[in-house]
């Protein structure tokens, strides 16, 4: 069961995404507050609501692909792991062919739909493990926000991103720092220091580093 609009308007509504040119997502303040809300809602424990954040990869991400839509125009692009769906949502703003956004987390998606609609733009949902089935479909481009953040995700994201590099898909990454991020194999596009939410972070800022992976 997605969080009702009543519980989105109180811990998570939607508001201006900073440095993102008129893009809007939805967002807590207290990511904690929301997840105990929504669990009291619906009477049983709940998965972290990460898609109620935007992250800095994803803010990094978004801006790029905004400053330079003619990397993604007339693409088909591919957000894996899209959370709350914002580097989609940007691509598609930049005149993107087709977004898919793909999550495993339902709620993931509904959000990133709702995000999707606030800001105009229409995105395609996949719901399944795409790493687990190798397949990225018909995408030319492959965005990563803030995705490696667990080992399994090296160990099972990497491979595949870099199976699909080699077959002529772009892949773009931004890497706000995670531990499991590729180290090797990459051209740095650039970075960004963004401010970021201590509690969640253990940081107040992190440097985000845009990456693009090599054959």
């Amino acid at each position: 069961m997605v969080p009702s609009e009543a519980l989105l308007d109180r811990y998570a509504p939607l508001k201006a995404v900073a440095g993102c040119r008129g893009l809007v997502a939805h967002q807590a303040e207290d990511i904690f507050a929301l997840w105990q809300a929504w669990e009291e809602q619906r009477g049983e424990e709940c998965q972290v609501p990460f898609w109620a954040v935007v992250w800095p990869g994803g803010v990094v991400l978004a801006r790029y692909l905004l400053r330079d839509p003619g990397s993604v125009s007339n693409q088909v692009v591919l957000d894996l792991g899209c959370g709350g769906g914002l580097a989609g949502i940007a691509a598609a703003k930049a005149g993107a062919k087709k977004v898919i956004a793909n999550d495993i987390d339902p709620v993931a998606l509904h959000i990133a739909t709702c995000n999707a609609e606030a800001n105009g733009v229409r995105l395609e949902t996949e719901p399944r493990e795409l790493t687990a089935h190798d397949d990225w479909g018909e995408a030319k481009i492959i965005l990563v926000a803030d995705h490696f953040y667990q080992r399994d995700h090296e160990r099972n994201a990497l491979p595949f991103l870099r199976r699909a590099r080699q077959r002529g898909t772009r892949v773009i990454i931004a890497d706000g720092g995670r531990n499991f991020a590729p180290r090797s194999g990459i051209s740095l596009l650039g970075s960004e220091r963004i401010t970021v939410n201590h509690d969640l972070e253990g940081v107040s800022v992190r440097e985000v580093r845009l990456l693009s992976l090599l054959d």
